[in-house]
C-alpha cells in the first residue's frame, strides 16, 4: 500500500472519530434532539476537517499544495470517513441503542398528531412508512454515510480555499536544487565505492 494511500486512510479514520464522540456524547447524556448540540457537533465536524486538512498539507506536501490536490485528498479522506460513519451508526441502531430508534418515532408521531390537515388514516400510513423505511438501521446508516460525505464536501470546498499554500518561486526553484544536490551525493559516493 503506497504511503499516500496509508495517510488517506488514517485521516480519514482520525476524521470519523470527533463524529463518533459526539454522537455517543449525544446518546450518553440524551441531547440527540437538542438543536444547540447540533450546531456543536456540526462545528467540531469543519474544526476536525480544517485541522486534518493542515495535517495533510504539512506531513505530506511539505507544506505547499495547490487547492485542487487538497479538495482531492480531503474527499478521499471523507470517503473512507463515511464509510465508517456507516458501519458504526447501523451498529449503534442495531446493537447498542435500538431504543433511540424508538424515541425518534414516538417525536415523528407526535409532530404528526400535532398537523391538523392529517386524517387519521393517514397519520397512521405516515407512521407506518416512518416505522418500515426512514427509522431502520440500514436507513440511519444510509443518511450518515450521505451526510458526512454531502457536508463534508460543502465544508471541504470552503475550508480548502483558506488551507490552501503556494509554494513560492525560491522555495520551488531551492527544492530541485536540494534534490540534483542529493543526487549527486549518492552518485559520488557510488564511485568513491
Amino acid at each position: 500500500m503506497g504511503k499516500k494511500l496509508k495517510i488517506i486512510l488514517s485521516y480519514g479514520a482520525l476524521l470519523s472519530l470527533p463524529m463518533i464522540l459526539m454522537s455517543v456524547l449525544a446518546y450518553v447524556f440524551d441531547m440527540s434532539q437538542n438543536k444547540a448540540f447540533g450546531w456543536v457537533s456540526i462545528l467540531v465536524f469543519v474544526v476536525t476537517i480544517v485541522l486534518i486538512q493542515i495535517l495533510y498539507r504539512n506531513n505530506f506536501y511539505e507544506g505547499f499544495i495547490n487547492y485542487g490536490k487538497l479538495l482531492g485528498g480531503t474527499l478521499l479522506m471523507l470517503l473512507f470517513a463515511s464509510a465508517i460513519m456507516y458501519i458504526y451508526t447501523f451498529l449503534f441502531y442495531k446493537f447498542i441503542a435500538p431504543e433511540e430508534i424508538d424515541k425518534f418515532l414516538e417525536i415523528a408521531r407526535a409532530e404528526l398528531y400535532e398537523n391538523d390537515q392529517l386524517s387519521s388514516a393517514q397519520i397512521n400510513k405516515s407512521y407506518e412508512v416512518m416505522t418500515k423505511y426512514v427509522f431502520t438501521p440500514l436507513s440511519m446508516s444510509i443518511r450518515a454515510l450521505f451526510s458526512t460525505l454531502g457536508l463534508g464536501f460543502i465544508f471541504s470546498l470552503i475550508t480548502s480555499i483558506f488551507i490552501k499554500k503556494k509554494q513560492d518561486g525560491f522555495t520551488e526553484a531551492m527544492k530541485n536544487i536540494e534534490d540534483v544536490d542529493s543526487i549527486r551525493e549518492i552518485e559520488e559516493s557510488e564511485i568513491k565505492e
